[in-house]
């Protein structure tokens, strides 16, 4: 208990001032607070830079493959070794800690899940209680604003990749497939045997991939600020 009301404390305290009149800012760091203190179990920073070095590494390797008429042999073979044996590593850490992180929740899920729900839901309404000192029409303004940002994000993103489903771990593990279901146990440089213009596009495409997923964040945190709004807003 005492645990418990220190946590609760520290957050309080750590809460932003209201400023006059209601800023994005200020939301952003109250919204901050809130993801703080509700997702106890999201991803440490290794198991973030480990997926991103994983897929960072592959790309470095295709690139090089796909320079490997203008460099020499050995050094191709060199650089794609290691390329491979960092992307496993890099994706291998990441995956053992998302397992370390989710495993014990599977135990018992659903009172586990009920009781994260209750956490969530109180500090829901205490960041819903702090928004509604605010006055309404400011509220509302930004509500609207921050709707039609939104729809205009869905709207480019759905022309860009189609939908945001498409950015899961799914497509990943396909690409890995792909790469390396013809591949033989010492056969380090043909992991990565790809032409120039195929090497530009999976480079390309692993681009388009992080870019999504920092957008994917951006839409989070809009669908944070709308939900929080239209709460602040009901009767």
């Amino acid at each position: 208990m005492e645990t418990e009301g220190t946590e609760l404390n520290a957050a309080t305290a750590s809460r932003p001032t209201h400023p006059s009149p209601l800023t994005f800012a200020w939301l952003y760091q109250r919204v901050q607070g809130y993801l703080i203190e509700s997702q106890r179990g999201t991803p440490t920073k290794l198991e973030r830079r480990s997926f991103w070095f994983g897929i960072g590494m592959a790309g470095i390797g295709l690139g090089a493959a796909a320079l490997q008429h203008w460099i020499q042999p050995v050094v191709a073979f060199w650089i794609a070794l290691v390329c491979v044996v960092a992307e496993v590593v890099g994706l291998a850490v990441s995956v053992v800690l998302t397992l370390k992180r989710e495993l014990p929740q599977f135990s018992r899920p659903r009172e586990t899940h009920a009781a994260e729900m209750d956490l969530e839901f109180d500090i829901w309404q205490g960041a819903v209680a702090d928004l509604k000192r605010f006055p309404t029409p400011e509220r509302e303004a930004r509500l609207r604003f921050a709707t039609a940002l939104r729809n205009s994000m869905n709207d480019r993103m759905g022309l860009l990749f189609g939908g945001i489903q498409r950015l899961g771990i799914f497509p990943v593990l396909v690409a890995l497939y792909l790469q390396f279901r013809d591949w033989k146990w010492g056969d380090w440089a043909g992991a990565f045997d790809v032409n120039l213009v195929a090497g530009f596009f999976i480079l390309l495409m692993l681009l388009l991939y992080a870019g999504g997923w920092l957008l994917v964040g951006l839409r989070i945190r809009l669908d944070t600020y709308v939900n929080l709004l239209e709460d602040s807003l009901q009767e």
